[in-house]
């Protein structure tokens, strides 16, 4: 079955996420690995989609919730995934060669 989460009202998708936090509690509890990790992901979209999508811009570099060692510059936004590189903390380098990588907007932290 397809979601169309942008369709969803914000209530809708706050029942999306504790029915799939109560599948994800479920699978936790028979041990089933990859639904865990599915659920777990499922869950994140539906986090990102509650997000107010207008605060993310090309140009942002924000922390990054993934690995406190990195920051995210967002290169350009479709829906509520971010495009962009990983930038060192310490250098300031970017560690991306190449194309940039897609990031749920839930994965990213503050404004820098």
């Amino acid at each position: 079955m397809s979601h169309h989460y942008k369709r969803y009202s914000l209530n809708q998708l706050q029942e999306e996420e504790n029915d799939l936090k109560e599948r994800l509690a479920e699978a936790e509890n028979l041990d089933q690995r990859n639904y865990i990790a599915v659920y777990k992901r499922k869950i994140e979209i539906v986090q990102s989609y509650m997000l107010d999508q207008d605060q993310f811009h090309a140009g942002d570099i924000r922390e990054y919730k993934e690995n406190p060692n990195y920051l995210f510059e967002i290169d350009e936004m479709s829906g509520v995934i971010a495009w962009g590189y990983r930038i060192d903390k310490q250098t300031h380098e970017r560690i991306d060669k190449g194309k940039p990588v897609a990031k749920l907007l839930i994965l990213l932290g503050e404004k820098i």
